[in-house]
């Protein structure tokens, strides 16, 4: 028995043309969707480096440029009391300590996180992304190390009797938790001059405004001890004797 196939009204060729469009059709529209994807992807792309581009200048950036600015004369105001702390007064020595008031600051990384817990990172590039993380990988330690300073600095605050003479050991304490205060005074000057280093390649340094305003408002407080930090210098974290030498003055 013969089975006759029902033939198209207008032919086999018809036929075929008329599915070779469709197909087509939904080629095309599969590719402009993906397009049309593609195109929103990189558009969370430059929002997202745009957002973290504005945390890192104005946010973490001015806090970075002036800690470096006021680096030596808060390593000055700690030197004093380490070296002093065996033979000056006690009153004097209780001075210096409730003087010294390094800044604490939050150090954000809002921006990084809502990248990294989403998939806009896959559409900025490899390149770019390394770029972006050594910049916030230096966040986290920065905001450590100034929690610990401060804590030191309570700790410096609270060495001493509050009148009256200081017994030898109390000497002792206050000599070693000064220099733990200028070690850690150290680590944040070299990390904030490292961070600022990295954020100049991702276009996110400080206004130029800013650094003067901050520059003027330091010179009020310290004094002529102040320092403009060289955003063009290379950060001494990057140069390879770092990996020899510790902390030195």
């Amino acid at each position: 028995m013969r089975v006759q196939l029902p033939r198209p009204l207008h032919g086999w060729r018809a036929f075929l043309g008329e599915v070779g469009i469709i197909v087509l059709g939904v080629l095309i529209a599969l590719g402009a969707g993906q397009v049309a994807e593609g195109f929103h992807r990189a558009d969370q792309a430059r929002l997202a480096e745009r957002a973290m581009r504005l945390e890192l200048a104005e946010d973490d950036g001015p806090q970075a440029y002036a800690r470096v600015a006021i680096g030596r004369c808060l390593d000055a105001q700690i030197a004093r009391i380490h070296e002093g702390a065996a033979t000056a007064p006690a009153e004097q020595l209780r001075k210096w300590a409730g003087a010294y008031v390094p800044p604490f600051r939050t150090w954000d990384n809002e921006a990084w996180k809502a990248v990294v817990s989403s998939d806009v990172g896959d559409y900025m590039g490899a390149e770019r992304l390394v770029g972006w993380s050594s910049a916030y990988r230096i966040v986290p330690g920065i905001s450590e190390s100034n929690a610990r300073e401060t804590q030191l600095a309570s700790d410096l605050r609270d060495a001493l009797p509050p009148s009256g003479d200081a017994s030898a050991a109390d000497r002792q304490t206050l000599r070693r938790v000064a220099g733990q205060l200028r070690m850690s005074n150290d680590r944040m000057a070299r990390g904030s001059e490292l961070f600022l280093a990295r954020t100049r390649s991702l276009d996110a340094t400080v206004s130029a405004a800013t650094q003067q305003t901050l520059l003027k408002e330091a010179r009020a407080i310290y004094g002529d001890c102040v320092v403009a930090p060289d955003l063009q210098a290379p950060a001494a974290a990057q140069n390879p004797r770092a990996n020899l030498i510790g902390f030195v003055h």
